[in-house]
């Protein structure tokens, strides 16, 4: 393309433009109706757009977690424990909720505080020293503690 034509999208480009704006738009009304945003008696949770993202961040975070420790030569002694067994069947085997429901938005913030949890028992445990040195754990660290 010559240095003087300036880019025109084709219908194709519209198309998906439009699309993406849409789907925002929907995402958006979404979290204003869960929020109650139109004065209406709606659901007991009021999240923002930006909150909803930090826990489903959390969620991603946890499960990530639990997949590594759960792979790791150290999982048969993990899964000694009943709470690492709770956690990897909450997160890891059973389906969680979908969409931008009530229910979703308590799985994602149960989901938080266990990752909280699990984060500040790992940080305290005899083996944080060596946890530490890696880099992940020590963003995992500064993100959620």
């Amino acid at each position: 393309m010559p240095d003087d034509e300036f880019y025109t999208p084709t219908n194709l480009d519209r198309l998906r433009m439009e699309n993406e704006l849409l789907a925002f738009e929907v995402r958006y009304l979404k979290a204003r109706l869960n929020s109650g945003g139109w004065g209406t008696a709606g659901t007991p949770s009021s999240v923002s757009l930006s909150r909803l993202s930090q826990l489903e961040a959390a969620e991603t975070d946890l499960r990530l977690l639990l997949r590594k420790m759960a792979s790791s030569p150290f999982a048969p002694a993990l899964r000694l424990n009943g709470n690492f067994r709770t956690l990897e069947d909450r997160y890891l085997r059973s389906p969680h909720p979908g969409g931008s429901s009530p229910r979703r938005v308590a799985y994602l913030e149960g989901a938080e505080r266990d990752l909280k949890l699990l984060l500040r028992r790992m940080a305290s445990s005899p083996l944080a020293p060596a946890l530490r040195r890696n880099r992940n754990f020590r963003t995992l660290e500064e993100r959620y503690l």
